[in-house]
């Protein structure tokens, strides 16, 4: 009698241990690995784009195997993510999985309403994991059916670019970070914007969220890594004595402070950074004088791409620096809307050092 008390025990802890007793067989599920919105000539109807690993394709057969075979797309047309998320599933013959999505394309085309619907619905369906990027497009469709030779499924090429540290800036766009900033006064969102070429995507400049999406230069969208200690492996080719030469790997730290001084909002810009000459066949710039000239020319053209940044937020009314949210945590009495930029004033201050590892000096 005892024996069975035990056993009738035991089954009833096992049972009732924590684990995946509502998870669906892989061979029962079709994972997303990436979606774009477009927009369409239809006010509130928007054309999504699901992309899917192919499961056809095997380790014996991937070598053989296409590298646009190997994803397939779904087509829809909807006026939220959740009722394409709906009408793909109809379609489909195995459950989706939305928990591996890698990258989420938005047309740079859309309303900055359908931008924060198409966020918001992602955090609070349940069913997304939000370390996905989300990159902006021209033609956000286009840029998900881009699919470089390199690319191995179920791998999307764009999300392990921007998730190394190969990129020369730690760019922006992280799911989880756009939607903090969307809810977040005192910044504007901003992701990159993709352009496909041919089989590749190139990496252009930011898209910063407004009142509607503005584009910024690449000048600009470089001045603002530094602005925000972003940089990893900037270059820059600057003119001594009539040679162009360049300089590489630079990287450093930025301190940033704001403070109200004579009835400004002062951002106090400290830039300190480091870097090697590149190919340098010339012989300028071998002499400590030489040496300092180039520093000069690097602070000079660093000093240019952080003020392009400056007067372009400006301009376009925007924050993505985020000196409004600062200025909000440093002192009380800075208003936190990201389009009010009167009496605010930029105090920068750049150094630059030359390392001894330059390469072919």
């Amino acid at each position: 009698m005892k024996i069975w008390v035990r056993v009738t025990l035991l089954i009833t802890l096992m049972v009732s241990l924590t684990g995946c007793w509502d998870q669906h067989p892989v061979e029962f599920r079709a994972a997303v690995a990436a979606i774009a919105v477009d927009p369409t000539a239809k006010a509130g109807e928007y054309a999504f784009t699901f992309l899917f690993p192919n499961i056809t394709v095997t380790a014996t057969s991937i070598a053989e195997t296409a590298s646009n075979q190997q994803f397939y797309a779904i087509h829809v047309r909807a006026p939220t993510l959740v009722r394409a998320i709906t009408s793909v599933q109809r379609r489909h013959s195995r459950s989706l999985y939305l928990g591996q999505i890698r990258v989420l394309y938005l047309s740079t085309q859309l309303p900055v309403s359908m931008w924060q619907q198409t966020l918001k619905e992602s955090a609070d369906s349940g069913r997304f994991v939000l370390t996905f990027w989300v990159v902006g497009a021209p033609k956000a469709g286009d840029a998900l059916l881009v699919t470089p030779p390199t690319e191995v499924v179920p791998d999307v090429v764009l999300y392990r670019a921007l998730n190394s540290r190969i990129q020369p800036d730690h760019w922006p766009g992280r799911a989880w970070r756009l939607w903090r900033d969307m809810v977040t006064p005192g910044v504007s969102p901003a992701v990159i914007d993709v352009h496909p070429h041919g089989d590749q995507i190139a990496i252009h400049q930011l898209a910063v969220i407004g009142n509607h999406v503005v584009l910024w230069s690449p000048m600009a969208s470089t001045g603002w890594a530094y602005l925000t200690g972003r940089v990893i492996r900037e270059a820059a080719t600057v003119k001594v004595g009539g040679h162009s030469l360049t300089v590489g790997l630079i990287h450093g730290r930025t301190r940033l402070r704001v403070v109200k001084s004579s009835g400004q909002f002062v951002v106090k810009a400290r830039l300190v950074y480091t870097g090697e000459l590149v190919g340098n066949v010339s012989g300028a710039g071998d002499s400590i004088e030489e040496e300092r000239q180039v520093e000069a020319a690097v602070v000079h053209h660093i000093q240019g791409q952080v003020l392009d940044a400056w007067h372009t937020a400006l301009k376009t009314h925007t924050d993505p620096m985020g000196f409004h949210r600062l200025g909000n945590w440093e002192n009380a009495t800075i208003p936190a809307d990201a389009h009010d930029w009167a009496h605010w004033a930029l105090d920068l201050k750049v150094r630059f050092t030359l390392r001894d590892e330059g390469v072919l000096r």
